[in-house]
């Protein structure tokens, strides 16, 4: 009767580990598009500019925009690109309004440090020299009120902004 029950314990953890095994996999793993593309402002290119895709489903992709406005998304940390699909794409100087993010998304690995940076703002920078503030030169209509949008397709993306000063 003991060799029964070792053989049933064995069996049953055998089974458990399994299933823990096969649960644990890579199921947060996303697929992510490569989009690159230029951001000017009344014809010029726009340096320093903070660029975020925010997909329906899923966590937003950013960027920071070269000398040249040339831009490159990143996924969470050192992914680069972004979910497929339909994206709200807001575009500022400042920090990044607060995205919207999943509540089902994995958040386990997000760098706390990171996360202090997507606060929803209306972006305001202090101007030291003067003692006051100066407005985000990017209308909100391409920031905290964007209309801008944005389809990542499956390949190699290039989507470009040509955004109005007025």
């Amino acid at each position: 009767m003991y060799c029964k029950d070792q053989i049933s314990l064995i069996l049953s953890l055998s089974f458990l580990s399994a299933c823990c095994l096969g649960c644990s996999g890579s199921g947060t793993e996303v697929e992510l598009e490569k989009v690159t593309g230029v951001v000017t402002m009344d014809g010029k290119p726009l340096a320093n500019a903070i660029v975020v895709f925010t997909p329906e489903e899923g966590n937003p992709s950013t960027a920071q925009t070269d000398e040249t406005g040339k831009y490159e998304l990143a996924h969470r940390g050192n992914a680069m690109g972004a979910i497929p699909g339909r994206h709200k794409v807001r575009i500022t100087t400042g920090q990044p309004p607060a995205p919207e993010i999943d509540p089902d998304a994995d958040m386990s690995d997000l760098d706390p440090e990171a996360e202090a940076g997507f606060e929803e703002v209306g972006f305001e920078e202090m101007d030291s020299s003067k003692g006051k503030t100066k407005k985000d030169p990017i209308p909100a209509k391409y920031n905290s009120d964007t209309t801008l949008t944005a389809e990542v397709k499956q390949g190699e993306n290039t989507i470009d902004f040509k955004l109005e000063s007025k």
